[in-house]
């Protein structure tokens, strides 16, 4: 499969692309597939990306900046060989566009696209060739934009005869109109290289860019057709070919076919340039065959007309005067800015992926932003100059490096041999044979349409396969904009069909499975296990709309009637990783409310994000009795309060240290671990002790409440989890003689009992069985948070 950068102008690479894994989604972006290693020719090794003149041993990586110094003088002649098969190159490139888009009803006037394709040939090359972040980059106009040139300036064309303009105004309005392009184009793109959002661009349902490439082969070949005939490509002057002369088609067909040949078989960057050669060549042998002059061959429109280049020449283009008697129709051109604008997004797309396979293939760093500012400023100048839109070309780069180019003084050097043609020697265009132009659309129109119509089919899935067609077929009826706006409509449609069977939800639990960071004592941890069953909790994710939010509400229905006969009385749902809602949610928690209002639950919604909160609280569904938390923490802390409030079965100890640790202990013993205590009363806020002090003593929370929190490095601190009543902290650092490994605060007035070091240590001599009723006491401890933490990884996997 070949990418939209094969199209940088008409020396296209035959490329081979793997088929990319899919995304969570099942679309694909056109940056997912079209990847360096997979959407643009890779050298096969370091050393062969890179000029011939840098030698590189095996193993090692190596750019063009690697290369060893050389003096001005010493590569200069390889800058200018570079330099001069350039300007041939895009020489032969203007001649093929500028005619592209001055074709059919504008044939009048075809020798104007030339110059114009020159003027962007020696501005664009020249200012990206000064200001790109790679100094092997060669610019210029390209097939993409001037494909939809071509559309422009027929569609503005044909609104001027509609509006009954004279050829005059017909003239100067589609040379502004193409120029007005170049500025538009110039704005925009400066604007994103200067915003830095040259990524945001890549954001291209991939469909939607194989239809679009399908549908530019089919303007290729239209176009190729109107050259031939003047008239355009509809099943009733398909008749039209049968009365060509054969010196008209056949040195299409055998360029046409060559050029696929080559580009199937030899895969170099010079394949196309010597096949556009031959083809000129193939062309005048056969005219000297057919004893036809040079003058009968233009009159029988086999060459371009032999007319003055020079604007000031043409004697219907009188700028000045034609502006000042009003001689421009701005309707016309207002009207067609729509396609002026897909014109500019067409090439900031290409210009991404363009400069990317160029910094891939020559080792040096690209800087896309700069590449976007480089190429508005250079279609800024050029269209104030008159010029085309044009734009960094990948094949002319590469084309560039391997004829040996080292500087950025190839791209100037061809820059000003472009200008020379256009200055001194216009008469050479008019030498351009049209047969070898049309053999160029053909190859690329029907390599285009056979890749993404026939190649396409076994690397996308049938729902997305069958966007290429339609966004083709509605190319080839109503317009690019039209065929583009809708495949992108029908790719949101689709994309919005498949998210919607993505599940939304990350985890479903209770809590038994997850808790709140409260560490509790015992006997309350048991009971909230037993009551865990009454709370229904899910961890939501993504961005909830229309097509997710029903989802929720069905599960919560699956799992409050599979819980039948046991009562839930809590229904949690956590947006913490979610991105987002939309209004159609509301309804939904709307009928949710009223499903828990049926069954006297709560419904409680935690972590919502700020524009989600907004919007319940827009849509007034905060205010059907919901309660909301900052955190998930927070919410299953007050839902475990509930539980154990109301609860019959679970142990009312209340504060005294004797009550929560009777059930563990003899009396005896318990009176003996008591004397070994050390009372500490800690006010609000007061320290326990910090991360890195000595871990000399254990402690058991009496009243009151403790955090526990990990300091960071910013100077913040993130809370861990908080002890109750009956728990026991500071016991790992004792155990293990190693420094605390957090902080430790208490949140309200707190009373706790110390057992130090020396304590435990005496009470293992003086009283043994009381030491190991107490040992027994802390592993019960560990094994009931190991055990929540089991159950927590059970229900995230």
């Amino acid at each position: 499969m070949r990418t939209a950068a094969s199209l940088s102008g008409i020396v296209p690479m035959n490329i081979q692309c793997r088929r990319a894994p899919r995304t969570a989604y099942g679309l694909r972006t056109a940056f997912d597939r079209l990847s360096i290693a997979d959407g643009y020719w890779i050298a096969p090794h370091r050393a062969s990306r890179i000029p011939l003149s840098i030698h590189v041993k095996p193993g090692n990586t190596a750019t063009v900046a690697d290369a060893p110094p050389r003096s001005r003088v010493a590569a200069l002649p390889g800058d200018l060989a570079a330099g001069a098969v350039s300007a041939l190159v895009m020489l032969c490139y203007a001649m093929s566009l500028g005619t592209m888009i001055f074709s059919a009803d504008l044939a009048r006037y075809a020798m104007l696209g030339v110059p114009t394709a020159l003027v962007s040939c020696v501005v664009t090359a020249l200012v990206i060739a000064l200001t790109s972040s790679m100094r092997l980059n060669i610019g210029g106009p390209d097939s993409n934009a001037a494909a939809f040139l071509a559309g422009v300036a027929a569609g503005v064309a044909s609104s001027v005869r509609a509006d009954g303009g004279s050829p005059q105004t017909l003239l100067l309005t589609v040379l502004i109109a193409i120029a007005l392009c170049s500025l538009v184009t110039g704005v925009v793109l400066y604007a994103i290289g200067s915003s830095k959002r040259s990524r945001s661009l890549q954001f291209l349902p991939y469909p939607v860019l194989g239809g679009f490439l399908a549908g530019t082969g089919y303007l290729l070949l239209a176009g190729a057709f109107r050259v031939m005939t003047g008239e355009p490509l509809h099943w009733r002057t398909l008749a039209l070919l049968t009365h060509l002369h054969w010196l008209a088609w056949l040195p299409a067909l055998v360029v046409g076919v060559l050029a696929t040949v080559l580009m199937r078989t030899w895969k170099h960057v010079a394949a196309l340039p010597l096949t556009l050669a031959f083809g000129i060549l193939l062309f005048y042998v056969l005219l000297r065959a057919a004893g036809l002059s040079i003058d009968e061959a233009r009159g029988m429109g086999l060459l371009l007309p032999r007319v003055a280049l020079r604007l000031t020449g043409i004697p219907e283009l009188h700028l000045r005067a034609q502006l000042a008697q009003g001689g421009i129709d701005w309707t016309a051109i207002a009207a067609h800015l729509p396609e002026s604008l897909v014109v500019t997004s067409v090439s900031a797309i290409t210009i991404l992926m363009n400069s990317t396979a160029i910094g891939a293939a020559t080792g040096e760093e690209v800087d896309l932003n700069r590449e976007m500012r480089a190429a508005g400023l250079a279609n800024l100048a050029s269209g104030l100059l008159g010029g085309m839109v044009g734009y960094q070309s990948f094949n002319r780069s590469m084309l560039n490096a391997r004829v040996g180019a080292t500087s950025r003084m190839a791209g100037v050097f061809a820059s000003l041999a472009c200008l020379v043609v256009l200055a001194v020697s216009p008469g050479f265009v008019a030498l351009f044979p049209v047969p070898v132009l049309v053999g160029l659309q053909l190859f690329m129109g029907l390599r285009l349409i056979v890749q993404w119509v026939v190649g396409a089919w076994t690397k996308l899935a049938w729902y997305e396969y069958l966007l290429v067609p339609v966004i083709l077929g509605t190319i080839a009826a109503w317009g690019v904009i039209i065929g583009v706006g809708a495949g992108v409509i029908a790719a949101c449609m689709m994309f919005t069909l498949l998210y919607g069977r993505v599940s939304c939800i990350r985890m479903e639990f209770d809590l038994r499975t997850r808790t709140s960071n409260v560490e509790r004592n015992i006997e309350d941890t048991e009971a909230l296990r037993g009551l865990g069953a009454q709370v229904c909790g899910m961890c939501l994710q993504g961005f909830l709309f229309f097509g997710t939010a029903n989802s929720i509400l069905q599960r919560i229905r699956e799992r409050l009637a599979a819980r039948d006969p046991v009562l839930v009385r809590f229904v949690v749902l956590d947006f913490a990783s979610t991105q987002g809602i939309d209004a159609s949610v509301s309804i939904s928690f709307v009928k949710l409310r009223q499903l828990c209002a049926t069954m006297g639950a709560d419904l409680i919604l935690t972590a919502l994000p700020p524009r989600s909160r907004d919007l319940l609280t827009k849509t007034g569904t905060l205010n059907l009795r919901i309660r909301e938390f900052d955190t998930l923490d927070a919410g299953l802390e007050w839902v475990e309060d509930q539980l154990l409030g109301a609860s019959a079965f679970a142990p009312k100890l209340g504060d005294d240290l004797n009550a929560l640790l009777a059930p563990h202990f003899t009396a005896s013993a318990l009176n003996t671990l008591s004397s070994r205590l050390e009372v500490h009363d800690l006010q609000a806020g007061e320290a326990l002790f910090l991360r890195g002090d000595p871990g000399d003593a254990l402690y058991i929370i009496e009243r009151g409440r403790l955090a526990v929190s990990l300091p960071l490095g910013t100077g913040r601190s993130v809370r861990l989890r908080v002890c109750l009543p009956g728990t026991v902290i500071g016991e790992m650092a004792m155990y293990t003689q190693q420094p605390r490994s957090a902080d430790v605060f208490a949140e309200v007035p707190t009373r706790v009992r110390r057992l130090s070091l020396a304590a435990l240590v005496a009470l293992e001599q003086d009283n043994p069985p009381a030491a190991q009723q107490f040992h027994r006491f802390l592993v019960k401890v560990i094994a009931s948070r190991l055990a929540l933490a089991t159950e927590a990884l059970r229900a995230a996997y």
